[in-house]
């Protein structure tokens, strides 16, 4: 059994079950029956992420509650925050599925090819839940004054509020560092992460883009 493997997926595993769990937060605070079938939709994805990173664990012979158990404390500690800020909610959700996609992109790359064949059908579903964030970023910030500079903050304040969250027990990001290349993982975090400030007019970490 691939030790290293086994904590990436059932770091991974657990993540997805919050995904599942804050999508149906958001389906039942749904302002309109449009948005709460969006994300119903998502919510029914994200469980069946979990349940397909539960049955790659089984297959490998591991425990999976055991495997998700280290993670438990920093994602729940991640997915707790709460706030009536709307840019920030945006922000976090937009930056979020972006990470979620570039680790996974960088995941599928390093496990077998039954596993990465499933990662395979679950980044088509996150590549539309992070364009659905996107939409969902531009239409807050299209109607909020000084919306680029509330953004940047937000942006700050997601990288703070994941180190915060990580600041005790096993973190999703130590367990995919255990797999190996993590220059390469690295660089599509962080590459991933300056291409989707530039999309907002952003720099990375929220800076300005000089003129």
């Amino acid at each position: 059994m691939n030790t290293a493997l086994v904590q990436v997926l059932g770091a991974v595993a657990y993540g997805e079950l919050k995904a599942y769990e804050g999508a149906k937060a958001e389906a039942a605070a749904a302002p309109d029956e449009e948005t709460r079938l969006r994300f119903r939709k998502v919510a029914a994805e994200e469980l069946r992420h979990h349940k397909g990173f539960v049955a790659r664990l089984e297959a490998m012979g591991a425990d999976p509650e055991r495997a998700m158990r280290p993670y438990r404390t920093a994602l729940d500690t991640y997915h707790a925050r709460q706030t009536d800020n709307q840019v920030e909610e945006a922000v976090f959700g937009y930056l979020g599925e972006g990470v979620a996609d570039d680790l996974l992109q960088w995941l599928r790359k390093v496990v077998d090819d039954e596993t990465a064949a499933f990662i395979d059908t679950v980044i088509e579903d996150e590549v539309e839940h992070e364009a659905g964030a996107a939409a969902d970023l531009r239409s807050v910030l299209e109607t909020t004054p000084n919306g680029k500079a509330r953004a940047a903050r937000a942006s700050r304040t997601m990288l703070l509020h994941m180190l915060w969250s990580g600041r005790r027990g096993a973190t999703p990001m130590v367990a995919f560092m255990r797999v190996g290349r993590p220059a390469e993982l690295l660089g599509a975090i962080l590459g991933g992460h300056a291409r989707r400030m530039r999309a907002i007019g952003l720099a990375p970490f929220g800076l300005p883009i000089p003129v």
